[in-house]
């Protein structure tokens, strides 16, 4: 009972209680999760990689053979076998109320394994963040159970940001991404207070395990910041940007080309090319560097000074990435993106050698930046994995050129602008789901004066109400203001037929949107619904129940501590 009181209180103390304790929750038990996958998958990569040097023949099979069982799995085993990683938590978000399922999770999260481990081309931030919306989704269903409602999109981004925070060893990162990726022009501010504290929660449950050293450590701080570091900033910021449209136009276009077919041959087909990729590149230039996380790519990006060699990596670890992931493999896109960013990077500090770290690190953040629509988070993942903040300030300014640059494109497919996604909410409300009771229909030869006496004065709930003829056939509406707008000494010789406006009603089976657009058109605030079959008025809907609707959906009144200043 006192827990429940706890959950229910809306005293400020009482919630945020409440929210150190679910999101404390929910970051240890992600940081254990995605500490065990990382081992899972470092230490298949680790088996693998050994194999392939001494058997470089088998390399064209290992990808295949990972995503050929991956897209097995995805054909047999799940129910949603379309959606993965990132792009499932935002549909959750987005048309689900938080909802992930469940059941799906471990065939998911052995499918990634499958595809990272066996040399495909994704990152680990994929299933992190599956894991850590799971178990946010878990959690309120846990709650449900015992007759605790809780806000499930909130819940979900807190496990979003505990898992990007934990794979990456960055916090804020977790906390700034969860918040910017749902939308392309916004944040999702409800959840900064749950998915700060879930982020630095499971940050300290995974580095007490796997320790604390930063993802790529020997970058070398940058120091002064001029007029021509910042000229810099803007050109790489521009042909960055043009580079991640490519990339995200590459992406379609081979999710297009497979799809309609099972994912155990995309994956064969998609795996067999990833292999001839490796292949390749291994006799080339000795190394497996488009594959698998690329992580010593990043690596030598800052260090070795090939400018050419960059430029040809970034373009082939786009391919094995689009390969990857349009076949059959389950991962993220946020390490290729950096990884490509890094190396663009490196090829770009052609133009000036000295400058290398500051070229590799802006791009990176440019890069990612562009292709997730996250700003914020790409230069803060930037300042925590390369333990230097000396790159903010021009990464924020690359960033910001790549964004805009970019406009519509991301790879997000679930991704919104702010308002869209109103626009998608109230697509999928009924009228008759939020109609109010039927307002009295009234004759069309009664005066004002008996308007007033009879109707109004005896109850206020309605500020429209439909007219009939003398034969009963609904002839349209009078509004409380076109009575209004009549002088009073007028009112017994007036007749509500005198002030009728035709309007179309409302059905009750059409959505919210159409509904709001018909208002717009008739310049008015609410509308009777009418049974078209039976022709009997059967409720009233207004802008203000609609708005309200809104409202609670983002739990405005819930949560003030979090939302209001």
């Amino acid at each position: 009972m006192r827990l429940r009181g706890l959950f229910r209180s809306s005293k400020p103390h009482s919630i945020l209680v409440k929210w150190v304790l679910l999101s404390t929750i929910i970051g240890f038990l992600t940081g254990i999760f995605v500490s065990l996958l990382e081992i899972a998958v470092m230490e298949t990569l680790n088996d693998i990689f050994g194999l392939v040097l001494r058997n470089p023949w088998l390399l064209p099979l290992i990808p295949a053979a990972g995503l050929t069982l991956t897209g097995l799995i995805r054909d047999r085993f799940v129910e949603n076998s379309y959606l993965h990683g990132t792009e499932e938590v935002l549909d959750a978000y987005h048309y689900r109320d938080g909802d992930l399922s469940l059941k799906d999770v471990p065939g998911k999260i052995i499918a990634s394994i499958l595809t990272i481990g066996m040399e495909g081309s994704a990152g680990l931030e994929g299933p992190s963040i599956h894991i850590g919306g799971s178990v946010g989704a878990a959690l309120r269903k846990l709650l449900a159970k015992i007759g605790i409602e809780e806000d499930g999109r909130i819940l979900l981004l807190t496990g979003a940001a505990s898992g990007i925070g934990a794979i990456f060893k960055a916090p804020l990162t977790g906390l700034m991404f969860s918040l910017e990726v749902p939308y392309k022009d916004d944040m999702a501010h409800q959840a900064v207070v749950p998915a700060l504290i879930s982020s630095v929660v499971s940050y300290i449950t995974l580095v007490s395990i796997l320790g604390a050293e930063p993802l790529f450590r020997h970058f070398r701080p940058f120091k002064g910041l001029d007029l021509y570091v910042i000229a810099l900033s803007l050109i790489e910021g521009l042909l960055i940007g043009i580079a991640a449209i490519f990339f995200v136009k590459l992406m379609d276009y081979v999710e297009r080309i497979c799809r309609g077919k099972k994912y155990v041959y995309r994956g064969l087909i998609g795996g067999t090319s990833l292999g001839a990729l490796g292949l390749i590149t291994l006799l080339i230039y000795g190394g497996l560097y488009p594959l698998g996380l690329s992580y010593d790519l990043v690596r030598a990006s800052f260090s070795v000074k090939d400018p050419y060699f960059f430029l040809i990596m970034a373009i082939l670890k786009m391919i094995a990435t689009a390969l990857t992931l349009g076949s059959a493999g389950i991962g993220g896109v946020f390490i290729p993106s950096i990884v490509i960013g890094a190396s663009l990077g490196s090829a770009l500090s052609a133009l000036d050698p000295d400058a290398m770290s500051l070229f590799v690190a802006i791009g990176m953040s440019s890069f990612l930046s562009a292709a997730f629509k996250t700003p914020l988070a790409s230069v803060t993942f930037v300042a925590e994995t390369t333990g230097s903040e000396s790159y903010i300030i021009p990464g924020l300014i690359a960033s910001a050129v790549s964004y805009l640059i970019t406009g519509n494109y991301s790879l997000p497919k679930n991704q919104k602008y702010v308002e869209s996604a109103r626009i998608e909410e109230l697509e999928r409300v009924k009228v008759k789901e939020l109609m109010g009771p039927p307002p009295p229909i009234l004759s069309s030869e009664i005066t004002i004066k008996r308007f007033f006496s009879e109707h109004f004065l005896k109850d206020h709930t309605f500020s429209v109400f439909p007219i009939a003829s003398k034969d009963g056939k609904l002839i349209g509406v009078v509004t409380i203001n076109d009575v209004d707008s009549v002088p009073p000494i007028e009112w017994d010789r007036t007749k509500l037929i005198d002030l009728v406006r035709k309007v179309e009603f409302l059905d009750p089976e059409e959505n919210l949107m159409d509904a709001l657009d018909k208002m717009y058109d008739y310049d008015m605030c609410c509308l009777p619904v009418i049974d078209h079959e039976t022709g009997e008025v059967v409720g009233t809907l207004s802008a203000d129940a609609i708005i309200r609707l809104l409202e609670h959906k983002r739990k405005l009144k819930k949560y003030p501590i979090f939302l209001r200043r």
